[in-house]
């Protein structure tokens, strides 16, 4: 009889159990016999094979997936580019913003300094750099700020027209400071127009070959008191090129 009266108290115990969570669960959990009641064949919210839950097999796409408003139709566009969503409708392609803003230079457009195109007489190119913050130093020369550098001599040559624009950094009396600031050019350089420059072994002058002209870095190390980095711009017109040197601003270069 005790263990009559202990069976019934489990039943009851598990029946009530089982009774809360199908109130606050949606009548999901049901007990051999039917002890559980009556189980829920109500569809519960459809999650469609969203960002979490794989899609099931078994579903009717026809009624059971979501209409386009239920999600926005960037995230759809996303979920079946990753094999999660809808495959009823063709991919959207997700485009990518690139992530260099430079634009690529054609033998038709003519090699720029500082975004000023190397061409023109030499005054009027002259005008432009004092436009761009440059101040006449006498002498065809300019001074002022490149590359993080202060102090910089621009020196345009060539005329009707302009055909080298060359950079000579300030003074740097110590060799370790000369090699690092010949190093961050070369590699803002190389960052900037996506190209390997040519050098020669035992040689410190690397070139950049450009379908509209070429660009040279260069050091000036015979004189110790008289170290500095060269950077030569030079157009098809001018078949030499020397370099020179300028801190990381890309924007520059």
């Amino acid at each position: 009889m005790k263990r009559l009266i202990r069976l019934v108290l489990i039943v009851a115990v598990a029946y009530l159990a089982v009774k809360y969570c199908s109130d606050h669960y949606g009548n999901v959990i049901s007990l051999p016999g039917g002890l559980g009641g009556t189980e829920n064949t109500e569809k519960t919210e459809d999650t469609d094979g969203g960002w979490f839950s794989p899609k099931k097999d078994s579903e009717k796409k026809s009624s059971e997936k979501k209409s386009d408003k239920d999600v926005p139709k960037d995230i759809k566009d996303l979920e079946r580019q990753l094999g999660i969503g809808d495959d009823d409708e063709p991919s959207a392609t997700i485009n990518v913003p690139s992530t260099t803003s430079t634009t690529p230079a054609t033998a038709s457009s003519p090699l720029t300094f500082k975004g000023i195109p190397i061409k023109g007489s030499l005054s009027v190119f002259g005008n432009e750099l004092v436009k761009a913050g440059f101040k006449s130093a006498g002498n065809g020369t300019y001074s002022g700020d490149f590359a993080g550098y202060s102090g910089c001599k621009v020196t345009p040559s060539g005329n009707n027209p302009v055909s080298e624009v060359r950079v000579d950094f300030p003074v740097i009396s110590d060799w370790d400071n000369l090699e690092k600031a010949y190093d961050s050019l070369q590699a803002s350089l190389t960052q900037k127009y996506g190209i390997e420059p040519v050098t020669s072994t035992g040689s410190n002058v690397a070139v950049y070959n450009l379908p509209n002209g070429s660009i040279t870095l260069d050091a000036d190390v015979r004189n110790q008191s008289s170290w500095h980095v060269i950077l030569k711009y030079s157009s098809l017109a001018s078949t030499s090129s020397t370099g020179t040197l300028g801190r990381n601003p890309i924007d520059d270069l």
